[in-house]
Order: C-alpha cells, then structure tokens, then sequence
C-alpha cells in the first residue's frame, strides 16, 4: 500500500494497486496513514470511509490497522500483514505471503503474490480467498514519471473487480491514488477508490 519515496499507490489493507495486493512491503521504521473513500461513479457518493494504517515493523513484513469511519460495517477494525519470502532478482520475481480484512463477522483474506520489474512496467499475479472462494489476481503497474503510476488490475470472479487508476505523489510525503473499479458482472454498478497518502 505504501512503498516510501515512490509513485506506488495505496490501496486499503496492503501494500499493492488499486485493488489487489502486490509483493511490495514497506521498509522497517517507516509507517504510512491514509483516507480511503469508496462509492459508486455515478454520482460520485462515497458508502465507504477507512482510516488506514500501515507499518514497516521488521526487514520484509509489514502489518496494520484499518478502521471503517463510515458506521455502516459490523467490523471496525481490520488487520492485515504480510511478509516477503523472497526478494525481486533479474531472473525471479519477488514472492510474498499475507492476510487482511482479519476482524470480527467477517471472513480474513488469506494470499500469496509474486511481482516482477520487466523495465518497462511491473507485472503482479497472485492468488486470494475472498468470502471462502479462491480468486486470481493479476496487475501491471508502470512509473510514467517521478511522481505519476498508472495502475491497471483484476481479480476473477462474478462479485469482484478490475480497476484502471494512477497514483500522484506530491512530495515524499504526500500523495493521492484513485482508480475506477470496473464489475466483472456486468450488470453491476462501477464504483470508484480514492485514497489520500501520507508517507
């Protein structure tokens, strides 16, 4: 969710793209903290409010806490964590294993995701539980600039998501992500993320 000193972008729960996880994890020492509003596109209204947290605590893992300000979930916090297996070489991709939306009436996501830098863009695959059904994951991210991402990505199956968005950092320490989340089904309604980073 929120890799320091980059253009990546901050998703609720993980580090990762607009709405899957990716085999990044934030450095020891650092932390981040961001709003999260969801809503439905058309007519641009949020259902949706998150504090996120997210927090670099030993070399390759990462955990956090996220609270749901919008009064509608029966969870109001939810952890997550994750921890690097294996580091990104030019012949492997970078390996990593986690768990998030852990809290109560709720089912915890269990994944595991591998990402590689090609040059030209990073690419992402992985696999999840969502709501006791196994999804596969799959995005790609590319740097256009110091500060500007673009993101697209996908996770299978009738009740979830592709997105397409970006990431804007306007400094070190302050950022925006937002991204259009497109139904798999098509006869659902396409909703929007946004978050506000700070590093």
């Amino acid at each position: 969710m929120l890799v320091m000193a980059t253009a990546l972008p901050a998703p609720a729960c993980y580090t990762g793209l607009g709405i899957i996880p990716t085999a990044d994890t934030i450095k020891p020492g650092a932390y981040g903290v961001e709003m999260q509003f969801d809503g439905r596109l058309a007519g641009a209204t949020a259902h949706t409010r998150l504090l996120n947290t997210q927090f670099g605590l030993l070399p390759r893992f990462e955990a956090g806490v996220d609270f749901d300000i919008s009064g509608e979930s029966d969870s109001r916090r939810l952890l997550n964590a994750k921890y690097l297996l294996l580091s990104d070489c030019n012949s492997c991709p970078s390996l990593a294993i986690g768990v998030c939306n852990v809290g109560t009436h709720i089912r915890s996501s269990p994944y595991a995701v591998a990402s590689h830098d090609f040059g030209v863009l990073r690419a992402h695959l992985g696999s999840m539980r969502i709501d006791g059904r196994t999804c596969w994951c799959a995005g790609v991210d590319r740097a256009i600039t110091s500060k500007f991402t673009l993101m697209v990505d996908y996770t299978s199956g009738q009740d979830n998501f592709a997105s397409v968005g970006g990431s804007y950092q306007f400094s070190q320490h302050f950022g925006i992500m937002a991204a259009v989340e497109l139904p798999n089904d098509k006869s659902g309604n396409t909703d929007f993320t946004t978050h506000l980073l700070f590093n």
